[in-house]
């Protein structure tokens, strides 16, 4: 679990617990969509492109933490800045996350050869698995 500092406020990141994972994993992925659909549209204005990411931006923050959590941050304000850093913190701290769920998933799905091969690299069978 983190801690995050967002815009001042701290918010809770648990990417250990799989109902947030969920809930993070499809919010990123609606980001990701909404932000190809954005590029996409020619016609948009410069400021109308700002306030469509920014929008993205604050549904999912409302997704993974908690309906009301962009209000809180941004105050209803469309900074683009703003919001990107916001945006970059979260999935910073998620890709650190997730290497930590793969190094404890790999620690405890060793195949045999891995487990073997441990074993014999410690010469006195301490730390055996």
């Amino acid at each position: 679990m983190s801690m995050l500092k967002i815009c001042g406020q701290e918010l809770e990141l648990d990417l250990f617990d799989a109902d947030v994972m969920d809930r993070f994993e499809n919010a990123l992925e609606d980001v990701q969509k909404k932000a190809e659909e954005y590029k996409k549209n020619q016609n948009m204005s410069g400021a109308d492109g700002i306030r469509a990411m920014c929008g993205v931006v604050n549904v999912f923050f409302d997704d993974v933490f908690g309906k009301g959590t962009a209000e809180k941050l941004f105050k209803g304000k469309n900074n683009l800045l703003v919001s990107m850093d916001a945006f970059a913190a979260v999935t910073s701290e998620s890709n650190k996350i997730k290497g930590q769920v793969n190094g404890l998933m790999n620690k405890y799905n060793m195949n045999r050869a891995q487990r073997r091969q441990e074993g014999k690299n410690n010469k006195n069978g301490k730390n055996r698995p």
